[in-house]
């Protein structure tokens, strides 16, 4: 099972799904591209970073490259989305001539987000968006794609700039407590890089450690382990990509104690080696 899922981006870079259907992938995970994705049909719970949110049709969500989540849709309904995938720093030279379009780009792509799901009807222009990319795409030569990606992706984010002012400036200052659930991936946010110690955790949220485990799983549909891994997982391949740390600094960096169990947990869940994880991105 892939903690990082893997996308095609080679083909320019982008990939579009359009009124898919098919089950999403049901275990916390992550992927190296920017990814705005609009519900059309369909409702559950989604686990972004250490918080959990409800989902629903009308809505549009973003997730940020390497951004660990889970999706748990509702199964008594039909699950029906779009969405785009990109690779952002190929895609940031399209906005070279619009400085401010930029800076709002760099914000979503770099920044510590406060909201990542809005509301939005199907009639909207941003989500119609969507629609003719994908007829576009069935008409043009597949040479000009690449074109087509780079058009679409300007048009989106200047749709998207004032609907993230709107909804900024009207966001209440209240602030919600969290749930058992949320102070657990909060804990392994802050201790992830440290031996884990069940009782310790079990301390930090007054509850005992079988309490806690059984909560997770039932709010979560995952075990506290699988956060765990997950989260190490996906710090190791963010440092591959982004720094010249030696693995095995990042074996460390990342909560694994072993260099050689780093190495085989990395490639019986990603398929390739460390090594090979990083080498694909030194070619981009």
């Amino acid at each position: 099972m892939a903690v990082i899922e893997h996308l095609d981006l080679t083909d320019n870079h982008f990939v579009l799904k359009y009124h898919a259907d098919q089950q999403r992938i049901n275990h916390f995970h992550a992927h190296r591209g920017m990814e705005f994705m609009y519900i059309y049909k369909g409702k559950g719970h989604l686990m972004l970073d250490s918080r959990m949110y409800e989902f629903k049709s009308g809505q549009l969500i973003f997730f940020q490259p390497f951004q660990l989540h889970r999706i748990r849709q509702d199964n008594t309904s039909d699950y029906i989305r779009s969405y785009v995938v990109f690779e952002p720093s190929l895609f940031d030279t399209y906005l070279a001539p619009f400085p401010v379009l930029r800076s709002f780009f760099h914000h979503l792509w770099k920044d510590q987000l406060t909201k990542q799901i809005f509301e939005l009807n199907e009639e909207h222009p941003l989500v119609l968006l969507y629609k003719e990319l994908h007829e576009r795409c069935s008409k043009v030569p597949r040479n000009t794609l690449a074109e087509e990606y780079g058009l679409f992706f300007v048009r989106f984010l200047c749709l998207l700039r004032p609907l993230w002012s709107e909804y900024n400036s009207s966001d209440g200052a209240s602030i919600r407590s969290l749930n058992h659930a949320e102070r657990i991936m909060d804990w392994v946010e802050e201790h992830y890089q440290e031996p884990f110690s069940i009782h310790e955790l079990a301390k930090e949220v007054h509850l005992s450690h079988k309490h806690i485990s059984a909560l997770f799983k039932q709010k979560t549909g995952g075990t506290i382990t699988d956060y765990l891994m997950a989260k190490r997982l996906n710090q190791a391949c963010l440092l591959l990509k982004t720094s010249s740390k030696t693995i095995s600094e990042i074996c460390l960096e990342s909560g694994f104690a072993n260099l050689s169990y780093f190495c085989q947990f990395f490639k019986k869940r990603m398929s390739i080696t460390p090594y090979q994880y990083r080498k694909q991105f030194l070619v981009l």
